[in-house]
């Protein structure tokens, strides 16, 4: 009976507070082979978006003032960064805190308009926009799919899918995954084309077209809707489109059919779970990026207590390469102009590579949060698809190759099949065992 009561009492809070499962993330989302996906995605992105912008007639163009690359750089080191803010001391306030720990839906947010911006420039800027989301979308599809496929089986069987078989299977899946994103679009393009032309081949008319189009316009702007449904449905279906391919192992149209369904059966759980999964997410992002700096402080710290000082009044060696990290100027573009001292080619040569290690530091940290990202709503998806369908979470789409690797435990017993199921004749009997007394 006091067992009974001591369960009684007991609250499964993750079965109560659904939602609480998305504080699984974090820890997902830190497994190292995420961070390296994200990464080498991250590397890739920037490192071709570069490149590209050296293209003449395709790049060079400014943005904002700055070139491709310091544009991404400046968002990467002081609008991701943030300015570090505790209210009450030096004249920071709580809006300056809410700032900061929401620095990286500031980041986002300044991407978009760039990559908008690129869009709307025209010439060159379009070309540019154009063809660097292409081949983005192409890389993002491979590691997108592969980082939501561990995600998905981590979350489901609390298994780790070893990172050759993840590349694969984003591989195989590379077709529905960068389709998935350009079908809504391609069809709200298309629609956009078939609305829009006719009516505007109507007003070119003199004196009859205006009053068709007045007459008729009822059903312009019922298309309209259509557009807004379709632009609305594809935007906030994007973010499931993925991790959907990844726990089902269906194709581009499943993917959007579901992810449709599932934001419009349950729109307000959608956006109270990405509401909290960006919250949490924020606050771990505070935490990884004090964990930077204490890595690149401590470092120097430790480099520079044994860095030898000829004069009391010069800067020792290492500064002189690299400056000492704060919290409020840690990365080299976020500083000032470099030293006025006269040093030699060696250590301009050396500055550069201590440099390029920061910043790699840096991208682990950004590769962090795309991890998170992709692993969130991943976790999102499996909430919702259990609110809408009633589908366990511990349910994953498996391939034969990662049955072979399951323990013995996981297999199902009884999997060989019978003799009846095999075709043949059920095997007879044995005999019984000759009787004691049988002479």
């Amino acid at each position: 009976m006091a067992d009974e009561t001591k369960e009684s009492q007991g609250i499964d809070w993750r079965r109560t507070f659904a939602f609480l499962e998305i504080t699984r993330s974090f820890r997902i989302a830190i497994h190292p082979a995420s961070l390296f996906l994200c990464f080498l995605g991250l590397a890739a992105t920037f490192g071709l978006g570069v490149l590209l912008d050296q293209i003449p007639g395709l790049g060079g163009t400014e943005i904002h003032g700055k070139s491709f690359f310091g544009n991404v750089n400046h968002i990467a080191t002081l609008t991701l960064w943030g300015n570090w803010a505790v209210p009450g001391i030096d004249g920071k306030t709580w809006g300056d805190c809410f700032a900061f720990l929401l620095a990286p839906v500031a980041a986002f947010w300044e991407g978009v308009t760039l990559m908008w911006a690129y869009w709307h420039t025209g010439g060159a800027a379009t070309w540019f926009a154009l063809v660097y989301t292409v081949l983005a979308l192409a890389i993002w599809a491979v590691i997108g799919g592969a980082v939501t496929r561990m995600a998905a089986v981590r979350i489901a069987r609390e298994e780790s899918v070893p990172l050759k078989k993840a590349v694969g299977f984003a591989l195989r899946k590379w077709p529905s995954t960068v389709t998935s994103p350009l079908i809504p679009f391609g069809v709200l393009v298309l629609l956009a084309v078939l609305v829009g032309a006719p009516t505007g081949l109507f007003l070119m008319i003199p004196y009859v077209g205006e009053w068709v189009v007045g007459v008729l316009f009822f059903l312009t702007l019922l298309a309209g809707l259509g557009l807004a449904l379709i632009f609305v449905g594809g935007t906030f279906s994007l973010a499931l489109q993925w991790p959907t391919i990844a726990a089902e192992g269906s194709d581009s149209f499943d993917a959007i059919s579901r992810s449709v369904s599932y934001i419009s059966s349950r729109p307000w759980k959608y956006i109270f779970y990405t509401l909290f999964a960006t919250v949490y997410g924020c606050l771990t992002f505070v935490f990884v990026k004090f964990l930077t700096f204490l890595t690149l402080r401590l470092t120097h710290e430790a480099v520079g207590t044994f860095t030898w000082r000829a004069d009391s009044q010069v800067l020792d060696k290492l500064t002189r390469l690299w400056n000492v990290p704060h919290l409020y100027n840690v990365w080299p573009e976020a500083g000032v102009e470099p030293p006025p001292w006269d040093v030699s080619n060696s250590e301009v040569g050396a500055s550069y590579l201590l440099i390029f290690w920061v910043f790699m530091v840096l991208g682990v940290a950004i590769a962090f949060l795309v991890s998170f990202c992709l692993t969130s709503q991943t976790v999102i998806y499996f909430l919702l698809r259990k609110a809408v369908d009633a589908t366990d979470i511990e349910e994953v789409y498996t391939e034969e190759s990662d049955e072979e690797d399951l323990p013995l435990e996981h297999k199902v017993e009884g999997a060989a099949p019978s003799a009846e199921q095999a075709g043949g004749k059920p095997a007879e009997a044995p005999p019984p065992p000759p009787s004691e007394t049988a002479t």
